[in-house]
């Protein structure tokens, strides 16, 4: 039982340093999808959520476990074990249902995206915000290209923004051919951002699912040594 309860012991250490590295990263990963949230849609900022609340509960669970095997508390672990089996259920859900909807997630982004810019001709405050800093920070222009911005914004004489250009200077360019405007599009920039992110939180869920598979087993061998030896504690 006491090889058991040590291998429980280094898995709930582990699992601790883990959930405390989620919640730092879902957090930097939510700061940084709330920078576009009103333009891309907020499933970046749901999954950084996501992660959040997985961190915290590992973070609890560890805890929880500690107790439960360091005193001996058949209760304590069977809650442990208990709480865990929902997580791993939840997690098993997120994972399938995340890849089961990228493709109409980056759909739909594409449709966000398209869909913000008349409410920047219309002087949103948030919209503006979030389209200036993201054409700067991605160099680009518009949705697909530059013209975006004419067709689709009716920008007065179809001209764009003056972020869609260097250090948002466009006082030399006065077409929207002009090479004075970043020309890629800022949706292949948004679509790399949040599949980044969601490559990262899908793997992340799956690996942990495998891992808190080996946490349960251990904990479910520590309760029947438990037994075994002390009975109800």
């Amino acid at each position: 039982m006491r090889l058991n309860k040590t291998l429980f012991f280094v898995f709930l250490v582990l699992y601790f340093i883990a959930g405390l590295s989620l919640l730092i990263t879902g957090s930097v990963a939510h700061r940084h999808a709330s920078q576009f949230a009103e333009i891309t849609g907020h499933s970046i900022m749901s999954g950084a959520g996501f992660i959040i609340a997985l961190g915290v509960i590992i973070i609890i669970l560890s805890a929880l476990g500690f107790i439960g095997a360091y005193k001996n508390r058949l209760g304590l672990l069977q809650i442990f074990i208990g709480t865990l089996l929902i997580v791993l259920l939840l997690q098993f859900i997120a994972v399938i249902v995340g890849f089961t909807l990228r493709g109409k997630a980056d759909s739909q982004l594409h449709e966000k995206l398209r869909n913000s810019l008349p409410a920047y001709v219309g002087g949103n405050s948030d919209i503006v915000t979030e389209w200036d800093r993201l054409q700067q920070k991605w160099s680009c222009c518009g949705v697909d290209s530059a013209d975006d911005w004419r067709t689709f914004a009716k920008r007065p004489q179809g001209v764009p923004p003056n972020s869609c250009c260097l250090n948002n200077d466009c006082r030399s360019s006065t077409t929207t051919n002009s090479t004075m405007y970043f020309t890629p599009g800022c949706y292949q920039s948004a679509r790399t951002l949040f599949f980044r992110y969601s490559k990262a939180l899908g793997g992340v869920s799956l690996f942990f699912f495998f891992v808190e598979i080996f946490g349960l087993i251990l904990a479910i061998v520590l309760l029947r040594d438990l037994k075994n030896n002390y009975g109800s504690v």
